[in-house]
């Protein structure tokens, strides 16, 4: 760094005091005011204004216009090179020069950054121009250069605008700015410095009206989401969310499938299609869920209680589909509240309903599994119940997940007792290799607590205690190896059950009917 310094203010020192010679001797020795507006159109122009913001020798007002100049130059080969030498600086063959601004004295920057300060704020004020509604191209944006010089004044190291009013001025008039027709600015590619990486060093109060953009016409709603979920305060998010709930209720309405009918029947009579009634509603019916699928995307990355109450009371509604359903469980990930009882309760409600499909139910599952354990094993553990032993395998791991292995006992006593209750294959192995690698934690070892089970008259605590030896090493497996004579029957399934209780010994398939057989044929050829 401080041969690049030295390199900087040797090159600047050449340069101002060649440029400020050349000066001298055009027109006269006389530098007019119609010279520095000429010298923004003039190959060599850059150089020039260059020499009068640095050089004392000038009147103060011209150094000023000189500055201003360089701001609103119009950008050579896609570059804005005026900008580059008063702020960024700018490369030559004997290296990188710092902009003009930076190898002033402080009082000279002050001076000159203080005077053009307000002309930059009233710059930034001009209207963006509107948008064509016959598909021609967007105008330019005659704000766009000055914007770029106030933000490269604040976010320069060190920062070239050092009075407080100064900076205050130009924050505020950026932060309107960056606010101000979202949609077409934010990628606009004219700028040096684009507005998502304005608002970021700016912070909250830059996004606080972004809210107000999210609309089903915006085409910025992802955009706007993740700047509010990035770097927006707790009110902006939160009214982020109720206009993402809005837009969702919006779709999710007979009205706007009506709308979108109406289009399509246009559509297709222009192009003399006739689809059937029900072909046009599957049609728009997919496509309001993608809609909503995008809703749903941007839910996850704000959160919030308006986006929770809603999804929540989506996922319980059995009139939606299987995968919107779980579209909403899945946007509030790590969203619920553990002091709200209601959000534990609506997913343990969707949770022990039979009638709600596997995958619904799965995630639901998840949700749970984000809160505090002492909200949920107890309520966990009545799962065990269900009819369907893949939410029982599903709830163990959860429990699993939680608890430490002194708990492990109880958790044994909450299994099958016997063969009345269908138990799928993958139970015993799962539970028993997910206690396995529990951390003791100060507590007992895992394999000193399963063995205790490898005689226990309970089915599941004993399979689950023989589960825990699948490839295990041959020399650790001495106490599961006399349960091969174990007679205890398994479970009988149906096919729908999907149990799968089946093993493959020498690349034949056994179909185990006792505890003995599971053991012989599941466990023992697993061993390492």
């Amino acid at each position: 760094m401080r041969a690049w310094r030295t390199l900087g203010r040797h090159v600047v020192g050449l340069t101002v005091v060649a440029l400020a010679a050349g000066l001298g001797t055009t027109a006269g020795c006389a530098v007019s005011d119609s010279d520095v507006r000429r010298w923004e159109t003039t190959e060599g122009g850059p150089e020039k204004l260059y020499a009068i913001v640095t050089h004392d020798k000038y009147s103060w007002s011209m150094r000023d216009d000189a500055a201003l100049s360089l701001i609103h130059m119009r950008p050579r080969n896609g570059k804005r090179v005026g900008l580059e030498y008063l702020v960024l600086g700018y490369d030559t063959p004997m290296g990188k020069v710092q902009g003009a601004l930076s190898v002033l004295t402080d009082e000279a920057r002050k001076r000159i950054v203080d005077d053009i300060a307000p002309k930059l704020v009233d710059m930034m004020q001009q209207p963006p121009p509107p948008r064509p509604t016959d598909g021609s191209p967007l105008q330019p944006d005659p704000s766009i250069p000055y914007k770029d010089a106030a933000f490269g004044l604040l976010s320069h190291e060190p920062p070239l605008a050092a009075d407080d009013a100064t900076k205050a001025s130009l924050t505020a008039a950026l932060t309107q700015w960056v606010q101000t027709d979202f949609e077409s600015r934010v990628d606009n590619s004219s700028q040096q410095f684009g507005v998502e990486q304005i608002m970021r060093f700016l912070g909250a109060p830059s996004v606080k009206t972004l809210p107000s953009t999210i609309a089903e016409a915006s085409t910025k709603n992802d955009k706007a989401a993740q700047l509010v979920a990035d770097i927006g305060d707790d009110e902006t998010k939160k009214r982020a969310g109720e206009a993402l709930v809005g837009l969702a209720k919006l779709i999710d309405s007979p009205a706007w499938m009506d709308k979108q009918r109406a289009l399509v029947n246009e559509a297709n009579a222009k192009t003399h299609m006739t689809p059937t009634p029900q072909q046009i509603s599957d049609q728009l019916k997919q496509y309001q869920e993608q809609e909503l699928e995008k809703v749903f995307v941007n839910m996850k990355r704000v959160g919030g209680r308006p986006v929770v109450e809603y999804c929540l009371a989506y996922a319980k509604d059995k009139g939606k589909s299987e995968k919107m359903r779980t579209d909403a469980l899945a946007a509030i990930q790590d969203r619920m509240d553990k002091n709200v009882p209601s959000d534990f309760q609506s997913v343990f409600d969707i949770i022990r309903d039979s009638a709600n499909p596997d995958a619904v139910r799965g995630v639901a599952m998840s949700r749970l599994g984000e809160l505090p354990k002492d909200m949920i094993v107890t309520k966990l553990y009545t799962l065990f119940e269900d009819k369907k032993w893949q939410v029982r395998l599903d709830a163990a791991k959860l429990v699993i997940k939680v608890i430490s292995t002194k708990d492990v006992p109880d958790f044994m006593r909450h299994l099958p007792a016997d063969a009345k209750t269908k138990m799928g294959l993958n139970e015993p192995l799962v539970y028993g290799l997910n206690i396995m690698a529990m951390d003791p934690k100060g507590g007992p070892k895992p394999r000193d607590v399963l063995n205790q089970f490898l005689t226990s008259g309970d089915l599941g605590a004993k399979l689950t205690a023989a589960g825990s030896y699948y490839q295990a090493k041959k020399g650790d497996a001495a106490a599961v190896l006399p349960l091969q004579t174990d007679t205890a029957k398994l479970p009988k399934c149906d096919p729908a059950d999907n149990c799968g209780w089946e093993c493959v010994v020498n690349k034949e398939p056994k179909v185990p009917t006792t505890v003995g057989e599971f053991v012989k044929w599941c466990i023992v050829p697993q061993l390492q």
